[in-house]
């Protein structure tokens, strides 16, 4: 099974245990090498991600992720 994204930022918040922008999230995974588990990366990972999690959130039934504050925005998971 390919690791996405998404699987990057829920074994992040994980593995934290706490509310986190997707900068941190991103930094972290750099941090502990989940980065590398991805298929690619590109310029802008962060933007991905932010992509990814908004996508997720609108339209899935199983929503793991909760966005607890806009500005800055913090994820954590759903349950």
């Amino acid at each position: 099974m390919r690791y996405t994204y998404l699987d990057l930022i829920e074994e992040v918040l994980r593995s934290e245990k706490r509310e986190m922008t997707l900068g941190e999230i991103w930094e972290i995974a750099e941090k502990k090498g989940y980065s590398k588990k991805l298929m690619s990366v590109g310029k802008t990972p962060v933007n991905t991600m932010n992509a990814s999690i908004r996508k997720h959130i609108e339209s899935a039934k199983n929503v793991k992720f909760k966005q607890t504050s806009k500005n800055p925005a913090l994820y954590y998971l759903n349950n």
